[in-house]
């Protein structure tokens, strides 16, 4: 299988394409697409994955070997860590290994530019050109280690108003899925009347056997936590650049209800404003907030890269993908799970009320959106077949009401009159064709979804 890079970084299954070997081969491109770059540093860390460590330790010796100085982390670290780390210290590039919500067998590399973000397209084009060009140099020489965490941590702290979260008498737990970001949030609200507790906060390179993703259906240990009494449960995947929210009474919301949350407490309680970026995959709920906040609305394919360079470009409020992933206005351009937790529970204590009043709020205003996704696993001339077809025409109706519209922005995306919607498109970074799901009338979500997955059988 060639080595490609996909929405975020270059994944693979490992001891098949992930392998030292073919590390190496991709670090030696990247090092090659910045030689002559100032400073002479670079930065690598890694996650809790099997053998993350010891692929780090490859990537640097490649890097030193083409005569770079090299940092290494001291020990495992959340993806934005490395991306704090960069800017801080004025460096040109960062280099995660890491596979972030990927499988326990995945590992990857994410490569992060010195604004801190992903690198762009165009940057990853360069890196891709020179894979196997150059049979990889390797030096165990200006390898040095640091701690991540310092400025990680610190940055945290200024853009977060902790001491209004400390005041707050909330009960939170948070689900670290045995990734990265370990009991962070629990550390930085100590010392108030908030009560964090943590779950799967000790590292496990197989996260307890399931992917890392905070999804609805891998927390169920973070929903049966939350019957025994809490205001609200977070969730960040392997990485930490992720999030994952379920309310009191055990319902999950989306990330698109999450940037909704967030995006209003950032205009109300902050006084903010700016922009506002989704991916088309994204809930329509934020069509609706952004057109009563009269702010401007960016639509971007999914990745957040796309996210990431609207930032450096434009006056973005935030922007968000429906994985997870939401970066905000004043930080970085990069997304941040741990960052984005604590925005959850800084909007909670200076609105002074529940997440359950927060959501109800903002679906008595843009409406009550049912949203799903489901994944299928189809063969390379299957998914070629499915994707003619659509070109062809695709589904004339979807939750009863006739297509009103087509957007092609990333894969095919059919929209009926009410705004309900199925999008088809392939992922970025695994053998999967995603059918994505929504409508303001949640009992027809199944049959939307079922309708989604029986086009693509068909």
């Amino acid at each position: 299988m060639p080595i490609k890079f996909g929405t975020e970084g270059w994944r693979a299954v490992m001891a098949d394409t992930f392998t030292f070997a073919n590390v190496r081969i991709v670090t030696q491109a990247i090092a090659e697409t910045l030689k002559g770059t100032r400073p002479n540093r670079l930065v690598v860390g890694y996650d809790t994955r099997f053998l993350s460590a010891e692929f780090a330790r490859a990537v640097a010796e490649v890097l030193a070997g083409n005569g770079f100085q090299v940092v290494v982390s001291k020990t495992s670290v959340p993806t934005c860590a490395v991306s704090r780390y960069v800017v801080a210290k004025r460096l040109p590039t960062g280099i995660m290994v890491t596979a972030s919500h990927n499988p326990p067998t995945y590992n990857g590399i994410k490569v992060k530019a010195a604004y801190g973000g992903s690198a762009t397209g165009d940057a990853v084009a360069a890196i891709e050109r020179r894979i196997g060009k150059t049979p990889p140099k390797r030096s165990d020489r200006g390898i040095t280690q640091d701690d991540l965490m310092g400025l990680y941590l610190g940055g945290l702290r200024k853009f977060i108003n902790l001491p209004a979260i400390r005041r707050w008498g909330g009960r939170v737990v948070v689900d670290s899925m045995h990734g990265t970001g370990g009991r962070i949030i629990e550390q930085l609200v100590l010392g108030g009347r908030c009560r964090v507790r943590t779950l799967r906060g000790e590292p496990d390179a197989w996260f307890g056997g399931q992917a890392p993703e905070p999804i609805a259906s891998h927390l169920g240990p973070l929903r049966s936590a939350l019957q025994r009494g809490a205001d609200v449960g977070i969730a960040n995947d392997g990485d930490a650049d992720r999030i994952g929210v379920i309310a009191p009474g055990g319902r999950w919301l989306n990330p698109g209800q999450v940037m909704c949350v967030l995006a209003t407490h950032l205009v109300k309680s902050r006084q903010a404003s700016g922009a506002i970026v989704k991916t088309v995959s994204n809930t329509m709920m934020i069509d609706r907030m952004t057109e009563a906040l009269g702010l401007r609305l960016l639509e971007v394919p999914v990745g957040f890269k796309h996210v990431a360079k609207l930032m450096l470009e434009d006056d973005i409020l935030i922007g968000g993908e429906e994985s997870g992933g939401i970066g905000v206005k004043g930080y970085m351009p990069e997304r941040d799970g741990i960052l984005n937790g604590l925005l959850v529970l800084e909007a909670m204590a200076m609105q002074r009320t529940s997440l359950t009043a927060l959501m109800a709020d903002l679906e008595r205003r843009y409406g009550r959106w049912a949203y799903g996704r489901q994944d299928l696993h189809l063969s390379l001339p299957q998914v070629d077949a499915l994707f003619a077809r659509l070109q062809r025409g695709g589904p004339t109706h979807v939750a009863g009401v006739p297509v009103a519209r087509v957007n092609t922005l990333d894969g095919f995306k059919f929209i009926g009159r009410d705004d309900s919607w199925l999008l088809y498109r392939r992922s970025g970074t695994e053998p999967i064709v995603r059918i994505y799901a929504e409508t303001p009338r949640p009992a027809r979500l199944p049959a939307l979804l079922a309708q989604g997955v029986r086009v693509a059988k068909a």
